[in-house]
């Protein structure tokens, strides 16, 4: 009996002493994945690679990440989420390429995600006809025109070093920002691949425009703009001054029109004999709706002439909401300084004769088109 006793206050302790540390620890859950590149996408061994990384841990915290490249570490991908521009050594071969990305709980749990892709080296640089510009970054032709003493390229440009989701205009904090119109991805080979980018090109914050985080701004009168921005080598980002000498040459070739139309108290007409309907001369042949200020302006009418090969069209917006917007009255483009509300741009409106210079400026987290012209 004494036995017995003392087996069951042992038993009975041992209760309790479990009772006292009854306090398993939570079994710990990880997950990651690679958000870009896209699973089967082609990457151009030229251009850098965004590889963007993300992880959730239910309990616990995360101790260790590891992303590897064809087999090799990334030594400053360390946490997540991440965002890393990848840059292909000179001797990468072209083919499949693995990405890989480890995640492990501080519990011992681990994750993985992997992405395989396609590497391609770019087409060998094209020769350029008369009249056009080849990018060597991304072998792109572009058709060119001299306008007086000034070479303009003749479509948007269309560097597309990356890929932003129209959502990321609305928490921009300086950084540029990439977009293809109504594209809502981050894979630059399907952007590139769209109808809207063939078309229209790319739509560039003004960061993005002028090639720098956080840019305050250059002189809206120098000429030239000194400013390359996202433009290719030997082109620039036209400052104001330089959209302006293009305007006043033009409008000097031009015959006056009958323009700023205004009635008197007897009924009569009247007009500003010096009108000259820049617009039509600038404006491309396709994209434009009637123009809703014929009235004032009647040559508006017309519609577009593009008498000097420019082809301005209408291309669209990202606006800073995070939205694409569409009018085929109008086309933005940046300018290079900043004024009291923002970054400066100009406007050309088939409401309008001439092109319309921002005064107070508008954010720069919007996404404009830009043409460049040449130094």
């Amino acid at each position: 009996m004494k036995k017995f006793g003392f087996f069951l206050f042992a038993v009975l302790g041992l209760i309790a002493c479990g009772d006292d540390n009854n306090d398993p620890t939570p079994e710990q859950h990880v997950t990651c994945s690679i958000s870009a590149p896209a699973e089967g996408a082609m990457v151009n061994i030229a251009e850098k690679m965004t590889i963007k990384g993300e992880a959730t841990i239910d309990s616990g915290e995360i101790s260790n990440v590891t992303l590897k490249v064809g087999g090799k570490a990334i030594s400053e991908v360390t946490a997540v989420p991440f965002s890393y521009d990848y840059t292909f050594e000179a001797n990468q071969a072209e083919g499949a390429l693995k990405i890989e990305l480890t995640v492990k709980g501080d519990q011992g749990t681990m994750a993985t995600s992997e992405v395989n892709i396609t590497l391609t080296k770019p087409e060998p640089t094209p020769e350029p006809g008369e009249g056009e510009m080849v990018d060597s970054r991304d072998n792109h032709v572009y058709k060119t025109v001299e306008i007086g003493e000034q070479t303009w390229m003749a479509e948007n440009l269309a560097y597309l070093p990356k890929v932003n989701k129209p959502a990321a205009a609305a928490t921009c904090e300086g950084e540029p920002l990439y977009f293809v119109y109504d594209y809502d991805g981050e894979d630059v080979n399907a952007a590139k691949n769209t109808e809207t980018y063939k078309t229209y090109g790319v739509l560039y914050n003004w960061y993005a425009a002028m090639n720098k985080e956080n840019e305050e701004g250059k002189d809206a009168d120098a000429v030239p703009s000194g400013v390359q921005g996202i433009c290719p080598s030997g082109w620039h980002l036209p400052s104001k001054a330089e959209w302006k000498i293009l305007e006043n040459f033009v409008a000097e070739q031009l015959p006056p029109v009958e323009g700023d139309v205004w009635e008197d108290d007897f009924g009569d007409k009247h007009s500003d004999p010096n009108c000259k309907n820049v617009w039509s001369a600038l404006a491309g042949l396709e994209g434009w709706s009637a123009s809703g200020n014929s009235d004032m302006n009647p040559d508006l009418a017309n519609g577009p002439r593009n008498t000097y090969g420019l082809t301005i069209i209408p291309s669209g917006q990202c606006y800073q909401t995070g939205s694409f917007g569409w009018s085929e009255s109008g086309a933005d483009f940046w300018t290079t300084e900043m004024q009291s509300q923002g970054a400066g741009n100009i406007t050309f409106s088939n409401n309008s004769y001439g092109i319309t210079y921002s005064k107070y400026g508008i954010t720069p987290k919007r996404g404009f088109p830009i043409r460049c012209i040449k130094d």
